[in-house]
């Protein structure tokens, strides 16, 4: 795990994991609140891949869904990723439909 500073604070994080197909995933990735929207969740992903890579990656993949921020996607092909596959997600809760997509790997 990887924890961004800004001075004292901290940021945001992200997590990788290796698999034994010598992936690895972006497991977790988030910026705090407060530090949305100056700059850090780009230079934050790049590390995030950059990192992964370096343990020896022969992919690197991660999951996203629509409920995600609306930069995500494209932050995520503006450094390389693409999308794998998508799936349909269906939920409802207190009579809320509730519909969500995803690339996954």
């Amino acid at each position: 795990m990887w924890e961004a500073m800004l001075g004292t604070a901290s940021a945001g994080y992200f997590e990788l994991k290796r698999h034994d197909d010598r992936g690895v995933e972006v497991v977790y990735f988030g910026l705090v609140a407060g530090f949305i929207g100056r700059g850090l969740g780009g230079a934050m992903l790049t590390r995030a891949i950059d990192e992964a890579w370096t343990m020896g990656a022969m992919r690197v993949w991660l999951h996203t869904c629509t409920l995600d921020s609306p930069n995500a996607l494209p932050a995520y092909k503006a450094r390389g990723l693409r999308a794998f596959r998508t799936e349909r997600f269906e939920a409802e809760f207190d009579g809320l439909r509730l519909v969500s997509e995803r690339p996954l790997p």
